[in-house]
């Protein structure tokens, strides 16, 4: 299985390109700098790889939630890429694709928490499966960080930037194994995420690649 990965939900960006298994990634931690990287950096992956988009099985996207502006840039390549070669896609929520991130760090339990502005959080419990893959043990949701749900387990770890940028959020975590703020959703945890799902599903059409918010006001709040 041949998968492009995009993920554009936070202030990171990365691209990543699965050949049989074999997976290349681009990545860097640049705000506001989406629309200026990500298409490049997508002809460049392909072209070191030496394969075209008619070689893609499908193009693995992160859904959100995330920054309203770059769900737009990186969601919009994606249909179009999708429409121009006829490939398929496969969303992938950006909260599982951080806690996947944090599976190389030995977690195998994580509340995730990413800064949604406006003193809120996006937020979702996960568990490890047996094939090493996050997955939701709940329900994801946009909340102050107050609200925000802590399992009674000392094995679940704390994972991503919300801890760091609110001090209550991280004085809640103190239960928890550890906590890791510098961890983000990346295109190649996308794709780990992505193959789960198409073992017992199928890519869709471009036009089936949309964003998710969880705040149907996130148009007007702050932006990425």
């Amino acid at each position: 299985m041949n998968l492009l990965a995009i993920e554009t939900a936070t202030e990171s960006l990365s691209v990543a390109l699965d050949i049989n298994g074999d997976v290349r990634e681009k990545y860097e931690h640049a705000p506001r700098k989406h629309a200026e990287l990500l298409l490049p950096w997508v002809s460049e992956i392909l072209a070191d790889a030496g394969i075209g988009f008619a070689a893609l099985d499908a193009i693995a996207f992160s859904r959100g939630p995330g920054s309203f502006t770059s769900l737009r840039i990186g969601i919009g390549i994606v249909q179009g890429l999708a429409w121009a070669s006829d490939r398929p896609v496969v969303a992938v929520s950006s909260l599982a694709a951080t806690a996947q991130t944090a599976v190389a760090l030995g977690v195998k339990s994580a509340v995730v928490a990413l800064d949604a502005r406006m003193n809120e959080v996006f937020t979702g419990t996960f568990a490890i499966n047996a094939n090493g893959i996050m997955m939701p043990a709940g329900q994801e949701k946009v909340c102050a960080p107050a609200a925000v749900c802590f399992p009674d387990s000392p094995a679940t770890h704390a994972v991503g930037i919300g801890f760091a940028r609110y001090p209550l959020l991280m004085q809640a975590a103190g239960g928890m194994a550890a906590v890791y703020t510098d961890t983000w959703p990346t295109a190649s945890s996308v794709i780990a995420l992505a193959k789960e799902w198409l073992k017992s599903n199928e890519a869709v059409s471009a036009e089936m690649a949309q964003p998710v918010y969880l705040r149907n006001d996130i148009a007007q709040k702050s932006q990425v």
